[in-house]
């Protein structure tokens, strides 16, 4: 798995391919990563597939709780998502997901699985995990 935020970089833009409309601080992410271990990605793509979050858990791995939370980034475990979209299926099912953090898209890729007609919506500011996040999206279509 990747030991720097460079490697967690290059392996999500391996995983994310090409993304016309990035954002500028994605792209300077991207322009320093190099892939380490071209052989692990479709290994991380199938763990992805099964509703798993390898990069999401890298991330965290590499942020710690103290660092990520004074920008607010929580990393909800899958626990919390499964609990959080049973009580929002009970009640109906939703035009819209939005995840104003949504970090790695653990929320909301979730949520897409539970919901498949709603429209997905998401807002980070942070450029690597927002990096992962289009990874994410890429492997699940």
């Amino acid at each position: 798995m990747p030991a720097t935020e460079a490697e967690l970089a290059a392996l999500a833009a391996e995983l994310a391919g090409v993304w016309p409309r990035t954002d500028p601080g994605e792209q300077a992410v991207r322009r320093q990563a190099a892939l380490p271990f071209p052989g692990r990605v479709r290994w991380i793509a199938r763990a992805i597939a099964a509703g798993d979050d390898p990069l999401g858990d890298v991330f965290c791995r590499l942020r710690p709780p103290k660092t990520r939370r004074r920008r607010g980034a929580v990393y909800t475990p899958r626990p919390i998502v499964e609990s959080m979209l049973r009580w929002a299926a009970a009640a109906g099912r939703p035009a819209r997901v939005v995840d104003p953090g949504a970090g790695s898209g653990r929320f909301l890729l979730a949520a897409g699985r539970a919901f498949p007609d709603a429209a997905l919506v998401a807002v980070e500011t942070d450029p690597l995990a927002a990096l992962t996040l289009r990874a994410n999206a890429a492997v699940l279509g």
